[in-house]
Order: structure tokens, then sequence, then C-alpha cells
């Protein structure tokens, strides 16, 4: 049976793309678009939550005084599961819940928007919705109490953005993120408090019944068959991004109709800086309306039918607008790969143009437009495969590797699981294009094309675009080693390659790759003081075994690329080394096994002495010196304790492994070496605080939750391996008293507290959480992970109520995580 056709937008000027509304005057237009917004202006001045009309308010702010009253009330669970919601049963904040527990059920969110929610298979470009096993979600809300260490605490924001009832993902993933900070914009979405509505029907039956004789409180009595720990850890990885259970429904042409985008709404929606904004390009020559019609065309010639292909599509303008976002941003990254200046979409594949319109498309906050995005993206991946089919010539051409890419690289950390799998299984084939066309190679770039002083302007503009020809594979090279590395630290796979492949010449300077014309390039060139006759340039290998070479030349190569180049590539030789620990690790000859070990233990001190050396000499290279110093700090944590470990002991492969590898982390903690990871997943926690605004996004993101999972585990661990006399509290930093001397800061300078703690395990460690600074010891594991969400958060300014969908899918996992009981866990025996 063939899908129904997208039904067309109504024909007035003025219409909705959420309810399909259509209005004449524009007042009552904006009208109605405000009202779509999720604005909660009506504040409780008792606790954090807030609501968007008065009355509801005024219903909440009983109960606060019924409770001065006297009287205890039972708070009502933010979101109910799916088997609650049907059974009419009282739900908890937990998940999985205790009703789900005592029957043995699954615990699965129920939707929130009832009708208007669709899966994810229905429509790839949509938000993860919560469906079985597929999607993730939102967080749940805490209960406010006055001793509590609330979210509003710990971020140190109003109220008003936190602990608010959790909307329906396919609303919350939409709103108010952005790569740049111009694009801030709450997004569409509304949702109506039916609190008032709850009825406790597992109470009225209790009270229907006679009284029970038995003197054991019937929530204690627990069947045999109760899921264990290990397996409710896995639920929450079934929610995460990192498992993906693909349904027959599942394919690339769901959600087609996102391809329509109401223009008029999204001109309304942007302030004056950004229109300002896009009236400056960086391209040689804008998106026209011929190029429109190629990505047109490629769109219908890729449908398998008439219905598949879109109702309408973007103007020239707007596509063009999204080039100059993409662009915008891709000039500010070190890993700039993609030349703007000589970029004209009449001489480019469609493929890579639509692309590079759909990459700047996902990076505006308004649903409809990073919708059309991934949607765009879909169609143009299909294009991609068939014309590469048609013709395998194709697969040598600079710009089918670099829309290949740039295809990957965009689903790989765009947070829906279907994009991400699919990302990841075929992020070998642009490194295999470029390995086999020798990018990594020296040969292809030996020949050196420098201007002359009475070059005409012909052949300058020749000469320009022979150099930026050979640059950009050099650069596409560099982009793909560190694309590969990212994906092999985030998705705990092994890399594909390696920077010791790479053999090419160093980049050229930056401000020389930015150059806006031939005449700009060629007066770049010229300025710049000749490199010195008697030395030599040094290679990607020698300047990672010695990282001072690269003094001298920053005026001519692009250190900054360079820097981030060589701390990626560490990685390679940590994940080797770690193969080689778990391949030694169970060897039955123990002569042998200690040699062995012996020998990697020294493998693990070297690897760690060049780290720390490459974070010293590098950071004064970088555009964004937090950022390079996160991956070094992530790359030596990673070389202590096997991140592919701690996500086996989180469940993420199920509950028997996650049982296994607890043993394997007990082993651990005797040592010295899990401690010293936890310093520096603690270094990881300072330094994302200091990353600018928006940037704390995809791989970046991933760090910071890698990191938070270590100390996640070694508290854990370390509350069951030890009996504790009193019950673990925030404690203000300062406090006089002998609780001080046993604080140890983990995301603080590093003192003779912290030298102490790693080497003889002295101390008590903890992260400063909240407004206030208070210090929150590992072992309180929710209020670790709630200041890691925060964290993530408060990167992402007030103005904004949500976050990009990885993000809310990693907090909504950490918060998971984070309301795992230390009770739970054997206890471990000592040391």
């Amino acid at each position: 049976m063939s899908p129904s056709p997208v039904p067309e937008p109504p024909a007035a000027q003025n219409w909705c793309s959420d309810c399909q509304r259509s209005f004449d005057r524009s007042d009552h237009f904006a009208r109605h678009i405000q009202s779509h917004k999720d604005l909660r202006q009506f504040q409780c001045p008792y606790c954090p939550k807030s609501f968007n009309r008065g009355d509801l308010l005024s219903r909440h702010k009983q109960i606060h005084a019924r409770r001065k009253d006297g009287a205890q009330y039972s708070a009502r669970a933010s979101r109910a599961c799916r088997n609650c919601v049907q059974s009419k049963a009282k739900c908890t904040d937990q998940k999985p819940c205790k009703r789900c527990v005592r029957k043995c059920l699954t615990c699965e969110p129920a939707s929130r928007l009832g009708k208007r929610s669709q899966p994810e298979e229905q429509a790839a470009p949509e938000p993860p919705l919560p469906i079985v096993g597929a999607e993730t979600t939102t967080p749940d809300v805490q209960t406010f109490h006055p001793l509590d260490f609330s979210p509003a605490v710990a971020s140190g924001v109003e109220p008003a953005y936190v602990n608010e009832p959790s909307l329906d993902p396919a609303c919350q993933s939409t709103r108010g993120y952005s790569i740049l900070d111009s694009f801030f914009l709450q997004s569409d979405g509304f949702e109506l408090d039916s609190g008032c509505f709850d009825l406790d029907l597992e109470t009225l039956q209790v009270l229907t019944q006679p009284p029970s004789h038995n003197p054991v409180a019937q929530s204690e009595l627990q069947p045999l068959n109760e899921p264990s720990p290990a397996s409710s850890r896995f639920e929450f990885f079934r929610r995460s991004p990192w498992l993906w259970a693909p349904v027959r429904v599942d394919h690339a042409y769901a959600g087609q109709e996102d391809l329509r985008v109401n223009e008029n709404a999204i001109d309304s929606s942007f302030g004056l800086y950004e229109r300002l904004y896009f009236q400056n390009s960086v391209t040689a020559q804008p998106v026209d309306a011929v190029c429109r019609d190629q990505i047109l065309f490629m769109i219908f010639h890729s449908a398998k039918s008439r219905s598949l292909s879109p109702q309408s599509f973007p103007s020239a303008s707007f596509l063009d607008r999204m080039a100059q976002v993409y662009f915008g941003w891709n000039n500010l990254q070190s890993t700039s790969w993609i030349h703007s200046a000589s970029f004209v979409p009449a001489d480019r594949t469609t493929e890579l143009v639509a692309l590079i319109i759909a990459a700047g498309s996902t990076s505006i906050s308004i649903p409809t437009v990073w919708k059309m995005g991934y949607a765009l993206q879909e169609r143009s991946r299909l294009s991609l495969s068939a014309s590469i089919e048609n013709d395998n010539s194709r697969v040598r051409e600079l710009q089918t590797m670099q829309a290949y890419l740039l295809w990957v690289s965009m689903g790989l950390w765009s947070g829906f699981k279907r994009k991400m799998e699919i990302a990841e299984s075929f992020l070998g084939a642009p490194v295999t294009m470029l390995r086999r066309c020798a990018s990594f190679a020296r040969h292809p770039y030996a020949q050196t094309i420098t201007p002359d002083a009475d070059d005409e302007d012909d052949i300058l503009r020749a000469k320009w675009m022979a150099w930026v020809q050979q640059e950009s594979l050099k650069r596409t090279a560099a982009f793909a080693l560190i694309t590969d590395l990212r994906c092999s630290m985030a998705y705990l796979r092994p890399p594909s390659c390696s920077i010791t492949e790479l053999s090419c010449p160093l980049p050229a300077a930056r401000d020389t790759w930015l150059a806006p014309s031939a005449a700009a390039w060629k007066d770049n060139i010229m300025a710049k003081p000749p490199t010195a006759t008697n030395r030599e340039i040094p290679s990607w290998a020698a300047v990672m075994e010695d990282c001072s070479l690269l003094e001298g030349l920053e005026a001519n190569y692009d250190t900054a690329l360079i820097a981030l180049v060589i701390v990626h590539g560490f990685w390679s030789q940590i994940w080797a080394y770690h193969e080689s620990l778990r391949f030694f690790r169970h060897k039955s000859d123990r002569t042998r096994q200690a040699r062995t070990m012996l020998w990697l233990s020294c493998q693990q001190q070297d690897l760690a002495q060049c780290l720390v050396t490459a974070k010293h000499d590098l950071v004064k290279y970088a555009l964004d010196p937090a950022y390079l110093q996160m991956i070094s700090e992530f790359s030596l944590m990673a070389l202590n304790v096997s991140p592919r470990e701690l996500q086996q002991f989180a469940g993420r492969l199920g509950a028997e492994e996650a049982e296994t590898t607890h043993a394997t982390l007990e082993q651990w903690m005797n040592g010295s070496e899990f401690r010293t990871a936890v310093w520096h997943a603690g270094q990881i926690f300072r330094l994302a605080r200091t990353i600018p605004l928006t940037q704390l996004r995809e791989f970046c993101a991933i760090i910071l939750y890698q990191a938070s999972l270590t100390l996640w585990a070694y508290g854990l661990l370390s509350k069951t391996s030890r009996t504790r006399t009193s019950t673990t509290t925030l404690i203000p930093t300062g406090e006089e008293g002998s609780l001080e001397d046993l604080q140890v800061r983990l995301d603080g300078p590093e003192s003779s507290a912290t030298t102490a703690f790693i080497a003889l395990g002295r101390g008590d460690p903890g992260i400063l959480v909240g407004f206030n600074k208070m210090f929150c010891p590992l072992v309180d594991v929710e209020n670790m992970m709630r200041a890691a969400c925060d964290i993530y958060r408060d990167n992402f300014g007030l103005e904004t109520a949500s976050l990009p969908p990885l993000l809310e899918s990693l907090i909504s996992l950490m918060t998971d995580l984070g309301s795992i009981s230390p009770d739970t866990l054997p206890i471990l025996s000592s040391g």
C-alpha cells in the first residue's frame, strides 16, 4: 500500500507549519505563533515549577498550603510510563517505576502529546521519541524539597528554566539550540498541564480492600524474578542514542514532508542581527534558481514513487542563506576544510551543494528548518550513492569525497539513532577513498604552487584555484583522520586510520587559506617571511614526537590544525595499548604474563608522558585552548581506565557484561590507575565550564559524558567498598573542621591533596556544584550526575529552553544512571 500523498500547505500567505492553520491578518498570525511557545511565565514562589496559565498556578499553590498544614501528600510523577497510563495506576518519577518492577513489566515512557507524537520510524528527521528499544526520554522531574539539591541550585539559573514538566521529545529536542549565538530562538511547542486531572486509582483500590494482617509492608514483597540492577541499567541504554532497534518502517523516505518550509514565519522569527548576518556572503557566488532546480531534480530522481516527492520546496534565497550559515561556521573552526571563497555552486556537484545547505540548516534552532536539513541530507545521501554506482570514476573526485564525508559527519553527531548508526557504518568509505587517491601521501603535493609578482589576473586565478584544490585535498584528509578518531573515541570502535599514515605536507597558514580572492591570496603569501632555507620542514610524525618543532612556523603553517591533529593522533596508540592489555590479561603462563604486563606498564608511562608534554606545548597554538585540553585530558583518562569497560559496567552491552566488568573495575580500584583517571575526569569538568557558549556540543559533549561516567563508576564502587557511618551530604567549601581536610577537589588546580589522593587514595574526592559552589563527594552519584547535566545547560544560556537532540539524550541517560542506588551493587572485597 503506497503512502498517502503529503497535503499541500494552505493557500493563505500566513500559515502555521505546526498545526497547518492559516491567517489573513499578519497580527493574528504573529499572536498564533506566540501561542505555540512554552513561555511558562507564571512562576511558583515556593518551588521551581512554572505554568502557562494563572489558574494552574493557583491550583498548584493550594498544594503548598496544605503541606504547611502538616498534611502529607505524595507527589505525582512528572511523566507516567505507558503501562501505568493504560492501567490508570499511579507511577513514580524513578524509572523503571515500582509498579513495573513489581509486576516484571517493561517500563516504557508514554507520549505526552498523544496524537501529535509520532515515532521516528515514520519520520526520520524527527527528534527521538519514546518507543520500545528505540528513542530516549527526557529527564524525570525531581520532587522539590527544601533540603534537596535541585537543578536550580546546581546550575545557578532561574527556577523557571529548571524542573519544569518535561516536554514531549518531539518538541523538546527542537527548541533553542544553534551553532551560532544569533540563532538562539525558542521553538514552537505547547503543552497542557494535566496534573489537575490525575487520580491515584491504586490508592482508591487499597481503601476498598480489607485491611491486611501481614506485618510486612506490601511494597516490600518482591517477586523472585525481579530484574537485577544491571538489567535496569541496560534498559537505560536502550533509551539512549547508543542502541538502536530497527523496525521495518525505518527508511530514508520518511518525513519528506519536512522539505517544505514556511519562509515567512522563519523571517518573522529572525531579529535584526540575524537578518544582517544573512546579508554577509562568504562565497564567490550565491545559490541561484538554477542550483535550486538541480537540487529539486535530484530529490525527484531519488524518489521511489511520485507520492514520495515534495509538494513544495524552499526558494533559492533561503537555500543560499543556509549555505552562508554553514560556511560562516566552517571558517571559524580549526578544521576548516571546504574552501568558501572559491565556492561557486554552479561548478559543484548537486549533492555537495545540497549537503552544505543541509549542514547549515541543522544548525538553526527553528524546527522546520533543521527538519528540512535532515530530510535533504537523506535524499543527498541516496543520490550520491546512486551517482557513484553509475560512474565509479567519481570516487576519485574531491567533491565526491567531501560530500560523502560531510553527510557522515552530520549523522555521527545528530542525536538520532538511525542516522548515527548508518553514519558509523559508512565512515570507512570516505576514508578509503582518500587513502586510495593517496591524499595521505606526499606525492600528490609534489608541485609547489606560488604566485609571482608579475602574474596577470587569469594566470593568478588559475594558480589560486590549483592551490585551493591541492590544499583542500590536504585538509580533507586531515578532517577525515580527525573524524575517524573522534568516532572511535565516542563510539568505542577500533580506529580505521592512524596519524602514522600522514606523510602529506603540513597545511598552509590559516589566513592564507581564508583569503577571499586570488589577489588577497597573492598579497598574503608575498607578505610572509620566507622559510629558512637551512631548516627542513618537519613531518607529522616528527611534530608528534617533538612538538617544539612548530616554533617559528606559525606564519607559514596552520599550527592550530596541526596541534589538533597531533592531540587526536594519540588515540590510536591508546586503543592499541588497551587491546594488548585485554589480550594478555588472562594468559595462563604467569611468567610470560608478568613480563608482558611490565612491558605494557612501561608503554603506558611513555604514552602518558608524551601526552602531558604535547598538551603543554600545543595549547598555545590552539584557537580554542580549552577544547584542545579537553581532548588531552580525555586521552589521559582513557589511558588509565578503558572507557569500554566503563560503558559495559554502566550496562550498554547487557546485564551479564555489566556484572562481568564489575570484577575488572574492582581490581582497578585497588591501584592508582582508577584514581588517576578520576582526576583527569574532574579536569574535564573544569575545562567544560570554560567552553564558549553553544560550543559544548557534538563530540565535545560526548567527552563530558565519558568523564561523568568515570566519576559515576568510581563513586558507586567506592561507596560499596567501604562502610560509611554518616549520610553523604553536600558540604560548603571553606567550612572549618575535619571534613575540610578530607575534601579533594577534582575540578580544581593540582595540589598536595590531589597528589596524595592519586598516589595513596587519601581523602574524599568530589567536585564543586551549584551556584554556591558546594562540595559534592563522588559517592553522591545523583548530585554529581546532575551537576554534569547542568554544565550542558549552562553552556547554552538561560535563553535556551532546550538543547540539541544529542545532548537531550545524554542528559536523559546520565539522569537515569544517577538515580541508581549504590546499595543495589554487591559489596566489594577490601583492598
